[in-house]
């Protein structure tokens, strides 16, 4: 069994109108999972689902073997953490250091076992240098550092990241990615996004259309598919679409050669 189990799941803010249709999933101890989808397509409601801001209608999901229900979601939210799209949303200390240790705070963890928490976190995402900073002061992509350190000081087993980085500039993407690279395979993390990139070094990526998965394979298979990628509004990418330029050129009679380099590059960038 899976450390997040979604059986026959159902749920819609309209009558008639499902957004997640019957979903079944499993996701698996340590990890890796990219959740792709374009706005409406269910991705942010089911994270939601999973941490238990929103109740399902019909069916269950099970974290780490529990079912969540309104009798097990305190105990089960300790397991998971979430970092949402807007990291202005999560501040709530006047310093990055407080801010990070706010969650420690309210479980009542000893001082100096505190502080070393807050120092091991801010280094794993590169904020160790910025603790006394107030969080004003800070780049979009600091600040979503700081909103993942802080969710990483209490240790959750699974990290949920819902559009964490869809806010941010090319740089922020890229150091919240970096960041979020140093715990692959070391927690469960789930990331939503519509980013294509974002999924490049996942073990898996799930595409969503419509509340269903249409497609679920590791990245290098998925993203040949590349019709069940247009079907569901999702940008492919830059190099995706230089081979669809090459495979259209008539004057190349090595279009096979440079299709294949180019692909196999896209997964070395």
């Amino acid at each position: 069994m899976g450390i997040i189990e979604i059986k026959n799941l159902n749920f819609s803010y309209e009558r008639g109108k499902k957004i997640i249709d019957n979903l079944n999933l499993s996701i698996e101890r340590g990890s890796y999972v990219v959740i792709l989808g374009h706005n409406g397509s269910g991705k942010s409601t089911l994270a939601k689902l999973i941490v238990g801001l929103l109740e399902a209608q019909k069916g269950e999901i099970y974290i780490d073997g529990v079912k969540l229900s309104l009798e097990t979601i305190d105990d089960l939210r300790c397991k998971m953490g979430i970092v949402f799209q807007n990291p202005d949303s999560q501040f709530v200390g006047i310093t990055v250091k407080d801010d990070i240790a706010f969650g420690l705070e309210n479980r009542n963890v000893p001082y100096q076992e505190m502080k070393e928490k807050v120092m091991e976190v801010a280094r794993i995402v590169g904020m160790e240098n910025f603790l006394e900073k107030n969080p004003e002061e800070l780049s979009g992509g600091e600040k979503q550092r700081v909103a993942l350190a802080g969710v990483l000081a209490y240790d959750p087993e699974i990290l949920i990241l819902d559009e964490a980085t869809s806010m941010l500039d090319p740089k922020g993407v890229k150091e919240v990615n970096q960041a979020i690279q140093q715990l692959k395979h070391k927690k469960t993390i789930l990331a939503i996004t519509h980013n294509l990139e974002e999924a490049l070094y996942a073990d898996r990526v799930i595409v969503l259309n419509q509340g269903k998965v249409v497609l679920d394979d590791i990245p290098k298979r998925a993203f040949r598919n590349e019709e069940i990628l247009k079907e569901a509004n999702l940008d492919i990418l830059e190099s995706m679409k230089l081979i669809d330029l090459v495979k259209e050129d008539q004057t190349l009679s090595n279009k096979e050669e440079i299709e294949e380099i180019l692909w196999e590059l896209t997964f070395k960038m």
